[in-house]
């Protein structure tokens, strides 16, 4: 505590009275002494404590200084966290803080335990949970102030450091406080974490009830329910009580157990209320708990209203494409997937997402993988003069996706290239890693080690003497700048089968004399080892098999066309604004050509018996309205261009589509599941019981088997006749909440003391 603190509350201690054997002696004073206004005057006293209150100000003005100090930086010493934690709880006794201080102090401590979790500091981590737990009990205890935001940081604390005791103590005296409605943004938040824990969906969805049920404005649970009605679709819709916390924390739960129609109806509803103001969270559930099929729709609708979707998040998803793209053998089926991966830059830059160089890194060497592949490395028949085209064509792509990137802030890095060399040479074009090792050059860059190696068999399918020595020049660089042995028994091997082809054996004894002293045991038979490489045998193997296709030639030079006018019409944005879609929409692509709905028309019928009431206006805009300005008109307008009106009506069929994919794909899976079961083996994958694991594990990360399931899905859709009554019908029961699911997904095991059919009291707690 601060010195300036402690007088502060020095000077309002309770002053002992005058004695009164003394009597008005005590008031005498000697002769010679001036009067002192602070003994005899009620003004003196007001002015002492005048001077008390100034000094508590000023306390907690500086209280506040270094609040903002930590919250910013997220350093601080544990000493300096202990004191700053103990000067908050004294200015809570003395009632002085406000609801803004306690909501702060518990978003810094959430955030400190994310750093220090992240930084793998056991010590400090520790510390912030003595800390969570000192300021709990505090504010069990009434010492400093309640806040909405105190409770939903420590409940989102309690389910990411996994203290669950302690998050459910904290969750069971809550409930049992007062009889106050339970404020829906903490109350999201706790369902969000007892669903990690495993309470069981029950349990939550009574508590998601409770919480509707005790609103006082009973307008906000109508329109929290699947189907509601907008008083005005072409407007934000401003409604008290409609917390995107408490859909999030009642998502979380229906996801973890599978419960996929209500969660997309979940999905629907957030959209409908919030399409412009989405939070980032909402898209994380889905994409660690649903597959990329299902989760690249759901981005595209974030990115449709405007909504920023955080660089991790989109880092993830494109991590979860780029696997399913390298899983896939059919070419023009992966071709299709890393256009749609374009898309999805397309549209997260459109929607004011910043770039940053691991999106670059993870571009480039996706855009490299599009190359066919290529056996045909020394050849000089017509397949080698078509992959010397292609590998032009991919030069001019990159250099365009690099300058693009460099525009955004986003320069390459030494990882930028050593992905296009490895990648080039593994889809069998050393040429293109010889140019990326020359830029790489000029960057001031060198290859780490596995960069460096593939360079070396770059140099052997080239039979570049030239590229070896810059190689084995830029590993012998690493070797002496770093501690590990980088110039081991395999390096050597590569290097000595690389010399062999170049015909420059004479290199390969001049590097063994030169590093004598620090050769591995290994150095000097590498040259007896080089003919039976593994890498030797792999590209020798291959050279007698043909070139890529004229087919998939054809295919990638579309899709590197389709490429460059991607970049073009991004360039035209400036990096983290908005695009206006209505006027220069993004190409949505996915990964399945699934059916189109019926006909438009009466879609825009069906939405409109379903959405529309009768004193509001049609969500089709006149061709009058479509003349004018935007700013003149009566609606709003997202910061990508489109009508909210029209934004809500595209998510909507959005929504449609999902079901009924999700619907198809499901029932397969039951199929599969019960299928399994009887023969006792592993079921299909489950979405997982944990949904804060970094890097992504879940469901998104597709497999070629599930690709080629959803693929299937497609196919059969596409080949059934559907009437416009039938479409109609089909769409109705899947957003009908008290449709009973065809679909049942066995649900995790209840947690301790709950059953199916509990109710919030009593409040269970963990064993």
């Amino acid at each position: 505590m601060s010195a300036v603190f402690r007088a502060s509350f020095a000077t309002t201690k309770t002053r002992r009275p005058p004695d009164k054997a003394m009597g008005n002696m005590s008031r005498r004073r000697t002769k010679g002494q001036s009067p002192s206004l602070s003994q005899h005057s009620p003004l003196g006293r007001t002015s002492a404590a005048h001077e008390s209150l100034l000094a508590t100000q000023l306390a907690l003005l500086k209280f506040r200084k270094d609040t903002d100090t930590i919250g910013r930086d997220l350093r601080v010493s544990p000493d300096d966290l202990r004191s700053w934690i103990e000067d908050f709880l004294r200015f809570g006794r003395f009632k002085v803080v406000e609801d803004r201080d306690s909501g702060e102090v518990a978003r810094i401590l959430h955030n400190l335990s994310r750093k220090f979790r992240s930084d793998s500091d056991k010590d400090s981590e520790k510390l912030v949970n003595e800390m969570v737990e000192t300021v709990r009990k505090a504010y069990v205890a009434g010492l400093i102030p309640s806040a909405t935001l105190f409770s939903m940081h420590l409940f989102s604390y309690y389910k990411e450091s996994g203290h669950f005791n302690q998050g459910i103590d904290f969750w069971n005296w809550i409930s049992e406080a007062d009889d106050a409605p339970l404020d829906p943004v903490f109350v999201g938040a706790a369902i969000e974490m007892l669903a990690v824990y495993g309470a069981s969906i029950q349990y939550c969805e009574d508590i998601y009830q409770r919480t509707l049920d005790q609103q006082r404005d009973i307008s906000s649970q109508y329109h929290l329910s699947p189907g509601a009605m907008l008083p005005d679709r072409s407007k934000p819709a401003n409604i008290k009580g409609t917390s995107l916390g408490l859909l999030q924390g009642i998502l979380t739960a229906r996801l973890l157990y599978g419960k996929w129609q209500s969660s997309y109806l979940t999905l629907d509803t957030s959209f409908r209320l919030r399409p412009t103001q989405m939070v980032p969270r909402i898209l994380d559930l889905f994409a660690y708990e649903r597959p990329i099929f299902e989760v690249l729709p759901v981005f595209y609708m974030y990115c449709r209203g405007g909504n920023v979707v955080p660089g991790q998040t989109f880092m993830a998803l494109l991590k979860s494409m780029k696997a399913l793209a390298d899983h896939i053998s059919t070419y023009t089926v992966k071709i299709n997937i890393i256009k749609a991966i374009v898309s999805m830059l397309e549209a997260y830059v459109g929607s004011g997402g910043m770039l940053s160089t691991r999106h670059l890194n993870m571009i480039a060497r996706t855009l490299v993988s599009a190359l066919p592949q290529n056996h045909t490395v020394r050849s000089r028949n017509p397949a080698a003069l078509k992959v010397e085209d292609m590998t032009r064509t991919i030069v001019d792509v990159l250099t365009n996706v690099i300058y693009y990137f460099s525009l955004g802030n986003a320069p390459p890095n030494r990882v930028t290239f050593d992905g296009i060399i490895s990648q080039a040479l593994l889809q069998g074009y050393p040429n293109l890693a010889k140019v990326a090792l020359q830029d790489m050059k000029e960057s001031n860059f060198s290859p780490e080690k596995p960069a460096a190696l593939d360079l070396l068999q770059g140099a052997y399918l080239l039979r570049d003497s030239a590229m070896l020595k810059t190689t084995w020049a830029c590993l012998r660089n690493l070797a002496s700048s770093e501690q590990e042995q980088v110039l081991d028994t395999r390096s050597w091997t590569i290097m000595a089968t690389a010399a062999k082809a170049c015909g420059d054996d004479e290199f390969f004894q001049e590097q063994l004399q030169d590093l004598a002293p620090r050769l591995p045991s290994g150095a000097k038979t590498a040259a007896d080892l080089a003919d039976r490489s593994a890498f030797h045998n792999r590209f020798s193997a291959g050279q007698g098999l043909e070139g890529p296709s004229v087919d998939d030639v054809r295919a990638f030079q579309s899709f590197c066309e389709t490429v460059q006018l991607s970049f073009e019409r991004m360039e035209r944005v400036q990096p983290g604004k908005y695009r206006d879609l209505t006027n220069n929409p993004v190409d949505e692509k996915t990964i399945f050509d699934w059916p189109d709905i019926g006909e438009e028309s009466w879609q825009r019928s069906l939405y409109e018996e379903l959405t529309h009431e009768g004193n509001q206006r049609s969500s089709r805009p006149s061709q009058v309205e479509q003349d004018l300005d935007p700013q003149h008109l009566a609606y709003a307008v997202s910061d990508t261009g489109i009508r909210l009106d029209e934004l809500r009506y595209s998510n909507w069929k959005t929504i449609n589509k999902l079901l009924i994919q999700t619907e198809v794909s499901e029932g397969h899976r039951e199929v599969s599941t019960d299928a399994a079961m009887k023969e006792k083996r592993a079921s299909p994958q489950q979405g997982s019981t944990t949904i804060d694991k970094r890097p992504n594990r879940g469901r998104s990360i597709a497999t070629a088997q599930q690709f080629q399931r959803y693929q299937q899905d497609a196919e059969a859709e596409r080949s059934r006749q559907m009437t416009e009554q039938e479409w109609r019908q089909r769409i109705l029961r899947l957003r009908d909440p008290d449709y009973e699911l065809l679909v049942h997904t066995r649900p995790l095991p209840a947690p301790p003391g709950a059953s199916s059919n509990e109710t919030i009291d009593p409040i269970w707690s963990p064993g």
